[in-house]
């Protein structure tokens, strides 16, 4: 390290860690402040803070669930319901000024089909008429809502890795076979670790502001600021810290006209250059590449302080796998090629005294020198950097004070607890050895916890073949058909809804070309004929049975908004490219009419509430110019299929309107999708060179056709 390095880290070192506009949106007070270890910790200290409301409840989440148990069974009070969704009610209906705001991430269909269906029912279907639940789908393309932000009465913040939902409620111990966890159905769910920080004070109303920015962003709603509240902090809660300046840091990505803030990534990284003697981190994941690279250059110096990092021993599911797990273990690799001075261990934490069981470390945290602490809801992945949107608080505390003690200790806590000895057992051994890295390995191997060290792969060519799909699987900015996208529609709803229905077909587009795959070369031949078929719906559809069940099914799935082009493809690759046309034409056009008719008989007042505000904006859409609205709009998948049905209905456009416009939009679509199936399904039959080839013209032209269009067309939307 040259002097002018060190140099500019001691300059670095002795100025401000909290920078606003930089690595922070602003700085604020907090009064109190609280580690709440895990869930047990967490969500007992929401409920107590929840029964102190008076005027507001504000949650943003990724996931939120209404069976989410606050307390294990043998510890919860008698006196409120033990669950989120019934516990909430209660509280809305012994406070008469009360309301509660809930914002959950409305993740894609094929994410979790039951996900919206459940978060629906437990808060908006059966609520409260004081309780607002609504679905965030104002993201671009592959990224989500992610903060986690719980705000009483603007007077108490909780904010940090947990969601209410699910899978969460553990305690310390983290027992491999705790009974007690286990969700309402009866399913036992692994160990799981995170944290989560309570503060109160301005830094309270800082975090209140960023979370009715984000539900004035999703809903187009602005929440009042609450009233001036008594003390709603909860009831035995010792806080950790008194009086210090926290500062609040967000990601959101550039999209629809915002500029892209990245102030967690700065703040991550400037934490890994302010380091001087230690840097502890845990994390769900390990590949945001600055940070990653912040690391790497440290390694590299002479004076690095010792760094642990603490990880899951396991993935959540294969996507997960595949999007984070090679990637990580090749960095981690890398990392350990330029560990020269051997200051750097990453660990995975473990239960169990005779069979081990992963715990699935969830926590996102970083804390320097035992006195600057980052905790929040950010992954250290690519996309928690630029794509999703995220929230962390940070401060620094003042060398030898009360505060730097607290952080040290909580930081010696989190060590012991994956140990699974006290915490004064890490602090001796750091203190007799010097080394928070010598005191974690000579107290590893316990019999209930333990840390295991991580290897990485070596970053050979065939490791680095790889990083551009897996840079392409953790993106740090929305993904090129975004941008191409919003350059083709000028109105900013028909935008999303048009990237949408663009995800769709490409969806839909591979999965027919998988399936032909698996039929032609797989072992799906050996299960399905797919001959057998083709002639089962031609000996059908001569009396027309399999043509009605497949009408009616279009009916069905659509109001259950099963996607309308999987239904095509489908209808094409049963009945042929000619009779599937007609059917899939029918069937459309019922379900259509069918829609219509359900939009006007409940009325746009009940369909608003159900269409999250989306009603109106597809009803001005849709009234504009009659026919030529209807038609654009079929054409252009610039909004759900169900919705258009049910807003027309709803709105009074007159059915003959809505029929011929759709008749005119859908037939293209329907055309092209249907011969392409039926194609499809002549070629696994008997494939030569030239159905190959038919196939090959049909895919460009669909291609074609839908670029045309949309630059044809597209800026001829109606605008808001």
């Amino acid at each position: 390290m040259s002097k002018g390095d060190h140099a500019s880290r001691s300059a670095e070192s002795s100025g401000p860690f909290l920078s606003e506009g930089h690595n922070c949106l602003c700085t604020a007070r907090a009064d109190r402040l609280a580690f709440l270890v895990d869930a047990q910790a967490y969500f007992r200290a929401f409920k107590l803070a929840a029964m102190r409301a008076r005027h507001s409840i504000l949650i943003v989440a990724w996931d939120v669930h209404g069976d989410t148990p606050l307390e294990f069974p043998d510890e919860a009070r008698a006196d409120v319901p033990n669950k989120l969704g019934p516990f909430l009610k209660h509280l809305l209906d012994t406070r008469d000024r009360l309301k509660v705001h809930i914002l959950d991430w409305g993740s894609p269909l094929v994410f979790n089909p039951g996900r919206e269906l459940n978060a629906r029912a437990h808060f908006h279907w059966f609520g409260h008429p004081r309780l607002r639940f609504a679905l965030d789908r104002r993201y671009p393309v592959g990224g989500s809502q992610h903060q986690k932000i719980v705000v009483i009465d603007d007077a108490v913040a909780f904010v940090g890795g947990l969601d209410l939902t699910l899978d969460r409620l553990d305690d310390r111990r983290h027992r491999p076979a705790d009974p007690r966890r286990r969700n309402p159905d009866g399913k036992a769910y692994g160990p799981h670790h995170d944290v989560q920080v309570a503060l109160d004070g301005p830094a309270a109303r800082v975090l209140s502001d960023v979370a009715r920015q984000r539900w004035l962003w999703a809903t187009d709603e602005l929440i009042e600021p609450a009233e001036a509240a008594a003390d709603c902090w909860p009831d035995g809660l010792e806080p950790d810290v008194e009086g210090v300046e926290v500062g609040v840091a967000r990601t959101y990505p550039q999209w629809n006209g915002r500029p892209a803030t990245r102030e967690i990534e700065a703040l991550l990284v400037d934490g890994v250059r302010r380091a001087q003697d230690t840097l502890y981190i845990e994390n769900q994941f390990f590949t945001a590449t600055r940070v990653v690279q912040a690391i790497l250059s440290r390694l590299k110096e002479q004076d690095c302080p010792e760094i642990v990092v603490v990880l899951p021993g396991r993935h959540g599911d294969w996507l997960e796998h595949q999007a984070i797990g090679r990637r990580q273990k090749m960095l981690i690799g890398r990392l350990g090629e330029a560990d020269r001075h051997d200051r750097l261990r990453i660990y995975t934490s473990f239960a169990g005294a005779h069979e081990r069981v992963a715990v699935k470390v969830h926590a996102k945290l970083q804390i320097g020198d035992g006195r600057r602490v980052q905790i929040g809801s950010a992954n250290l992945a690519n996309r928690s950097m630029g794509l999703d949107s995220e929230c962390d608080i940070a401060f620094e505390a003042e060398p030898a004070s009360p505060a730097a003690d607290a952080v040290e200790g909580f930081r010696d806590g989190l060590i012991a607890e994956h140990l699974g000895v006290e915490r004064a057992r890490v602090q001796e051994e750091i203190a007799a050895r010097g080394s928070m890295i010598a005191a974690i390995e000579a107290l590893r191997g316990g019999d209930a916890r333990t840390l295991e060290r991580v290897s990485g792969l070596v970053c050979d060519q065939s490791a680095e073949a790889g990083r551009e799909i897996d840079e392409l699987l953790d993106p740090d900015v929305p993904l090129e058909p975004e941008r191409v996208t919003d350059e083709m529609v000028s109105e900013p709803t028909a935008r999303a809804e048009l990237r949408r229905g663009v995800r769709r077909l490409c969806i839909v587009l591979c999965a027919l070309l998988a399936l032909a795959a698996a039929w032609r070369w797989g072992p799906l031949a050996e299960y399905l004929d797919l001959k057998l078929l083709t002639e089962l719906g031609g000996a059908f559809a001569g009396d027309g049975t399999l043509a009605a069940v497949a009408i009616a099914a279009y009916v069905v799935g659509t109001l259950v908004m099963f996607p309308l082009t999987l239904l095509i493809a489908a209808t094409g690759l049963l009945f042929g490219p000619v009779t599937g046309l007609v059917v899939a034409f029918a069937g459309s056009l019922a379900s259509a009419v069918t829609g219509y008719g359900i939009g006007a008989a409940l009325g746009r007042e009940m369909l608003g509430r159900l269409a999250e505000g989306r009603l109106d904006r597809i009803s001005r859409l849709l009234a504009r110019r009659g026919v030529l609205s209807v038609f654009l709009i079929r054409l252009l998948p610039v909004s759900p299929f169900t919705l258009v049905n049910l807003a027309a209905g709803a709105s009074h456009i007159r059915l003959r309107d809505f029929v011929l416009g759709s008749a005119l939009g859908l037939a293209p679509g329907i055309a092209a999708m249907t011969l392409f199936a039926g194609k499809l399904g002549q070629f696994l039959q008997s494939p030569d060179v030239g159905d190959l080839a038919i196939l090959i013209g049909l895919l460009a032209v669909i291609v074609g056709a839908a670029t045309w269009s949309w630059k044809r067309f597209g800026r001829d939307l109606p605008e808001e």
